[in-house]
């Protein structure tokens, strides 16, 4: 996860700030019952879901592997902070209602240990929301030229779970660490253009590009640059699926 201590400053840029935060927060608050508390987000980041929460009066604590991001989030939260390993939390054993993530779980290398430590910390019959992966929808042409890249950036690198993980691969962690499991689907839509996926590609701001040299990167982004400035540099809608899963602590 250290991959994510030098873009934190632009990491909003590239994942629609403070206005993802509040779809997810307001997809997630449904399924989150009011009363129990505290929230816990693992993988935190920046804060802008947890930030969706508070404004709609939870409690939360966020729990984050990167400082800079905890900085980030410090800034906009009013909500307590925990720097600490998702697979080792620096939390007190059942002393949390319930918990989520949002594309999280694809960036830990241990996950059944993230699994078996957010039932550790769950109180009886908590629940954890985990946002696994996101689709763009096919019409959402940016989106697609962006999925592309993405995947084979993860296949340079040699990522075990490139692009989110499936919900067959969530189903099992969860089930090892004895949540049951449904699923659920987030629509989403947000406005971007190719200009502004043109400089977050230009200045690297995913994480996993930081770990191929610039002659790997140069070469993988070359096709997603070329389609990026074919394209009207107008605002253009994006949209796109994510998958949420509602596990439940047995």
């Amino acid at each position: 996860m250290a991959g994510f201590d030098q873009p934190a400053e632009n990491y909003d840029e590239t994942r629609g700030g403070e206005r993802r935060g509040e779809d997810y927060a307001a997809a997630l608050a449904d399924l989150l019952p009011i009363g129990e508390e505290p929230l816990l987000e693992v993988g935190v980041g920046t804060g802008v879901v947890a930030l969706g929460l508070v404004r709609r009066g939870r409690r939360v604590l966020g729990l984050d592997v990167s400082e800079p991001m905890l900085i980030r989030a410090s800034g906009r939260l009013g909500a307590v902070l925990v720097r600490s390993d998702a697979t080792q939390m620096a939390i007190a054993t059942s002393t949390i209602a319930h918990a989520i993530s949002v594309w999280v779980v694809h960036s830990v290398e241990d996950p059944e240990g993230l699994f078996e430590e957010v039932a550790r910390v769950l109180r009886p019959n908590g629940s954890y929301v985990v946002c696994s992966a996101q689709r763009p929808a096919r019409d959402d042409v940016i989106g697609q030229v962006i999925k592309e890249m993405g995947e084979e950036v993860d296949r340079r690198r040699g990522a075990p779970r490139p692009q989110g993980v499936t919900i067959e691969e969530v189903r099992r962690w969860a089930a090892g660490a004895g949540f049951r499991c449904s699923v659920r689907e987030l629509e989403r839509e947000w406005m971007s253009n190719p200009a502004a996926e043109l400089a977050a590609i230009e200045l690297r701001r995913w994480p996993a590009m930081r770990e191929l040299d610039e002659s790997a990167i140069d070469e993988v982004t070359r096709p997603a640059v070329e389609a990026l400035r074919a394209l009207p540099h107008v605002a253009t809608p994006r949209r796109a699926t994510a998958d949420v899963l509602v596990l439940r602590r047995t």
